[in-house]
């Protein structure tokens, strides 16, 4: 998508018509519009995302502005209109090019004017209209169908925040606890929601195919039918549960990180914020090291439950050890008596053993070279191969001990940390201020809301499991009983059908979201060094909660300690990445970038934009954003320079090129 024009008529501060050229190539990509605070910048933001979104963007204004669509038409246009006793037509019109094809939209309303009974002159909508137009070749204008599909396609509705955004609103990206909006900024521009629907389709699908197979079966098949399709049903609600309680399980998380923010910026607490987080930090080290030792200690159990036949092996050992010492134990033994020991599983002593451990595959050895040499295995041979099974039981009894012991070790430093974390907190709400008191007291409940959400989620995860193995069972039993009922396996086949594709899909959702992820982290990291180069010695991370993370050299959390002016080029950095990995390529639209950025950033930033995307509209404030370092690097990549001026007295703004 490439913008051409733009075009308003009597839209807020801009009375009349005016028309602003956007268009530009791959050596001047830029388009600048120079206005000062209330001069109207923002209002030409607005009439491109009107013209394009129509009636969701004016949703959108409701909902974060307050406004209305209606409080836009020109006070001037609307005095003269009742003036005349005519009406106002308030209209914008955005012409564009995509995939060589010219096309513009208009957005237009008529307004009457009215008086309140406060005698305050206000617009009253009379008629509302939407229209889409294609250029042809021949240069006529054909009306087309004004759909939301077709405009999905070139600039999807639900990444329209990501590629036309303001500077204040995109500095909010690379806040403490705003994982939830990164998290659906990333899923929403690689179209992760496409397969999300497809996999609901085929599921639909499926469940249809299981209820014309419960209709149709008979039977013991009938109840079997049944069966499972409650089960597949209440799988699907569980699912569902999960994926609500991870959503508010992000969400709380998200809360608990806005909160430990404020707490750290205020003076009094720093220093006891700095403590909880070292200790935190110093918890998740432990933790990570209790589930290896866990982990270690389950792969050992499995060698020391044979210590409950050790003493046994070392008897028989001493009474063949004896035995060899005498003469007594011939040289060969009968294949037969192997081929038993094997089959039952249990030696002579009466050990037992499983197929495939190290006493099994040794007798297995052992009858494969009997078998070779066709003729009796040595007793000797049994002898050595009961030792090393005993040393192998001794040794794993002593590894099991030292680990218990670690285990026990780690568990005590954990107990130190929480009553430390608890003291610090503690700390926190004596103090006297009531905001560090309040700010503690909500960040305690919200992590033992926290607590509560992650056992409910275990709870689920487990039920999905127990569910999914019912599943498999009554899988079983509908194939040996449809076998009986061929019209009713025929729909079991579909059914089959359709719902392993689903769960291939939600396979596939789940890779792509990781691999999103991974990508978007990557590029992440590559832009930010870009536009900071001074901030080199910082890492960013996005990690798998959908965090943007800096850390320092010490891999301790950085973002704070970030100025403004950073902390928007992380932003941009994350934009910037995310256009790359849904290689959209759309033009991109910010008002105010330079807002918060510190004048060194200035340079970094201005010289970075322009090679970012194919077209750029920056909306900018003379001398604080627009000076002689942003002027350097931009002006010789514009196309369009366009300076604003607003006439105080009359309320209204008129636009100069430059």
């Amino acid at each position: 998508m490439h913008f051409e024009r733009l075009e308003i008529l009597n839209f807020a501060s801009y009375c009349g018509e005016h028309s602003l050229d956007l268009d530009c190539n791959s050596d001047c990509p830029v388009v600048i519009i120079l206005g000062g605070t209330g001069y109207g910048k923002t209002t030409l933001f607005d009439a491109i995302n009107w013209a394009l979104y129509g009636t969701d963007y004016e949703r959108d204004l409701v909902k974060r502005r307050e406004r209305q669509i209606i409080d836009y038409v020109n006070e001037s246009a609307l005095r003269d209109a009742e003036a005349t006793q005519g009406f106002v037509e308030m209209s914008c019109t955005l012409y564009f090019e995509h995939d060589g094809v010219h096309y513009y939209i208009n957005q237009a309303l008529v307004a009457q004017p009215v008086r309140n009974n406060e005698g305050k002159l206000t617009p009253m909508q009379t008629d509302r209209t939407t229209a889409l137009y294609e250029i042809t070749s021949s240069g006529d204008h054909k009306r087309l169908k004004y759909d939301t599909i077709f405009l999905d396609e070139i600039l999807p509705n639900n990444v329209k925040d990501y590629f036309l955004f303001d500077g204040d609103r995109i500095y909010n990206l690379s806040n403490p606890g705003a994982s939830q909006e990164v998290r659906e900024a990333i899923f929403r521009v690689v179209d992760l929601e496409l397969i999300k629907n497809a996999i609901g389709h085929l599921s639909d699908v499926a469940t249809e195919y299981r209820r014309k197979a419960n209709r149709e079966s008979t039977g013991e098949l009938s109840v079997v039918e049944e069966e499972y399709a409650n089960a597949r049903e209440r799988l699907s609600q569980l699912k569902e549960e999960e994926e609500n309680l991870k959503e508010e399980e992000r969400a709380i998380k998200a809360q608990i990180e806005a909160l430990e923010e404020k707490l750290k910026n205020l003076p009094d607490t720093s220093k006891l914020q700095e403590r909880r987080s070292q200790f935190v930090q110093q918890l998740q080290q432990v933790e990570a090291q209790q589930e290896s030792v866990t982990a270690e200690i389950r792969a050992l159990c499995a060698t020391v439950a044979l210590s409950f036949a050790r003493e046994p092996i070392l008897t028989l050992i001493n009474e063949l050890d004896s035995k060899r010492q005498k003469g007594l134990i011939p040289k060969k033994v009968s294949q037969a008596l192997l081929k038993d020991l094997l089959e039952l599983k249990r030696c002579i002593c009466g050990t037992e053993f499983q197929e495939g451990d190290r006493i099994f595959q040794a007798l297995v050895a052992r009858l494969e070279a009997e078998r070779a040499k066709s003729s009796g295995q040595e007793l000797l041979g049994l002898l050595f191969q009961l030792g090393t099974a005993s040393d192998l039981v001794g040794e794993a009894v002593q590894q099991l001990n030292r680990k218990d012991e670690e285990l026990q070790r780690l568990q005590e430093h954990r107990r130190e940390l929480d009553i430390a974390i608890k003291q610090v907190d503690d700390e926190l709400e004596k103090l006297p201020k009531e905001d560090v008191a309040a700010l503690t007291s909500e960040v305690r409940e919200r992590r033992t809301a926290q607590i509560s959400i992650a056992r409910k989620l275990q709870q689920t995860s487990d039920r999905i499991a127990q569910r999914q193995a019912k599943i498999k069972e009554y899988e079983k039993k509908r194939e040996i009983l449809g076998k009986k009922q061929e019209n009713v396996r025929r729909l079991q086949r579909r059914e089959r059908l359709a719902q392993r594709a689903a769960d291939e899909l939600e396979g596939i959702y789940e890779t792509f979201a990781e691999d999103s992820r991974q990508a978007v982290e990557k590029l992440t990291k590559q832009e930010f060094r870009q536009f900071v180069q001074s901030a080199s010695a910082y890492q960013v991370a996005l990690n798998e909660e959908y965090e943007l993370q800096v850390l320092d050299s010490h891999g301790n959390r950085a973002l704070q300690r970030l100025s403004m002016g950073q902390s928007q080029c992380l932003s941009l950095a994350f934009i910037t990445a995310i256009s790359r990995v849904s290689e959209k390529n759309p033009p991109l639209v910010i008002d105010m970038p330079f807002g918060r950025l510190d004048r060194d950033v200035h340079d970094e930033v201005s010289t970075r934009l322009p090679e970012i995307t194919s077209q750029l509209v920056l909306f900018l404030i003379p001398e604080i954003e627009w000076n002689e370092v942003t002027a350097k690097n931009l002006q010789p990549q514009a196309s369009h320079i366009y300076r604003l001026e607003f006439d105080k007295a009359n309320r209204e703004t008129t636009i100069t090129k430059l």
